[in-house]
């Protein structure tokens, strides 16, 4: 896929989030209520659409690393179930400078959940980081 086909195809924002990182912890993206991504309740989500979802980070610091997560879950009676590492289309790595990240996500039949979560190495750098998280057509 070019980014030709990308700029042509019918794109639609489904949710997008921003975090800071300054910790060996992992976080969760945080779209609103209800946080998590459920594709089988957002209106610009058409069955057969394939996901884009893009990360970036920026810091000042050269010292700690960031990486990135995609999970897939389950409905439980309204609310994400147990997640689960998503099918996706490549390195979810940040490293250790502003970096943007992309990847298409492989979705799984009863796994219409998303969480998008960011992963620091150290406490010496801050990392502000966001993730956008694209419906793109099938015809692409």
């Amino acid at each position: 896929m070019t980014i030709r086909d990308l700029t042509t195809a019918d794109m639609r924002l489904l949710g997008s989030a921003k975090a800071s990182k300054n910790a060996a912890t992992t976080t969760n993206f945080d779209f609103g209520t209800p946080d998590d991504l459920n594709l089988a309740a957002l209106t610009n989500y058409k069955h057969g659409d394939k996901i884009l979802v893009v990360f970036t980070a920026t810091t000042t610091g050269t010292t700690d690393s960031i990486s990135f997560g995609v999970l897939d879950a389950p409905d439980s009676a309204g609310s994400i179930g147990a997640t689960a590492a998503a099918a996706t289309d490549g390195s979810l790595a940040g490293g250790t400078a502003d970096a943007v990240v992309h990847t298409f996500v492989q979705l799984k039949a009863g796994r219409p959940w998303l969480r998008c979560t960011l992963t620091g190495t150290g406490t010496t750098d801050t990392f502000t980081c966001t993730a956008a998280v694209y419906a793109v057509g099938s015809a692409v």
